[in-house]
């Protein structure tokens, strides 16, 4: 069974990226965390940096879901589109961002 969607590993990756890229408070914090990674980069150390900036975008999801008594009905409704955020590929993501911050170097 194939499960890709939209050119992306599967329909939470893509629902994940997308709301990263059009909701703007997510936006600027995944421009900072982008630009962090970068700065962080050792020469050579493309996983690595990839793999970080993986793991900050994944804790940025996991702090705004934290309690779920507390979600905002926004917030609510952007967890219930993505859907299970164990399915997302949070390195595709974080792979996408820095391809597309070298390009744009």
């Amino acid at each position: 069974m194939c499960e890709q969607y939209n050119g992306w590993s599967n329909r939470e990756t893509w629902a994940a990226k997308l709301w990263l890229d059009n909701e703007f408070y997510l936006y600027v914090t995944v421009q900072d965390l982008i630009n962090e990674a970068i700065a962080s980069k050792e020469e050579d150390q493309d996983f690595a940096c990839t793999a970080c900036l993986a793991d900050n975008l994944e804790s940025l999801f996991d702090d705004i879901s934290g309690d779920f008594a507390e979600l905002t009905t926004h917030v609510f409704n952007m967890l219930k589109d993505i859907g299970s955020l164990y399915r997302v590929k949070w390195y595709e993501i974080a792979n996408a961002y820095l391809e597309e911050a070298k390009l744009n170097a």
